[in-house]
């Protein structure tokens, strides 16, 4: 509908848009808590796809209101990509550190392992000694 220039969309539309945006919105709040593999987030991402889908079915995405309101949500749309991407960076940081510890502790592991082997028998502490 076009009423003197602008597009008006009906309520049924406006309302997925709105509630794609709620959506989006929350998405990014539980990403910025760091909770972007929660399941609350994949329930959310679920019905924001639901959302997507109902709205191309309905032809929301071609009409002219649509494309006034994408700006907005092709934005926080890239604001949740962002915060996922790092969150997942400091994850897979985090991983690194994990791993060269765990690879630190192993070489300890080795040399002390070694190192009790050079200790003569006389000298190592048995079961009993304690």
């Amino acid at each position: 509908m076009d009423v003197d220039g602008a597009q008006i969309i009906p309520d049924e539309q406006m309302r997925l848009l709105d509630q794609l945006e709620g959506l989006l919105k929350k998405q990014l709040e539980l990403a910025h808590q760091g909770d972007s593999t929660s399941e609350q987030f994949s329930v959310l991402t679920t019905e924001a796809d639901s959302l997507v889908a109902k709205a191309r079915s309905l032809g929301v995405v071609d009409s002219g209101a649509f494309r006034c309101r994408c700006e907005q949500l092709r934005e926080l749309y890239e604001k949740l990509c962002l915060v996922v991407a790092a969150e997942r960076a400091e994850v897979r940081e985090g991983l690194g550190r994990i791993r060269r510890g765990r690879k630190t502790i192993a070489v300890y592991h080795k040399t002390i392992e070694s190192y009790r082997s050079t200790i003569p028998t006389r000298f190592k502490h048995t079961q009993d000694d304690q």
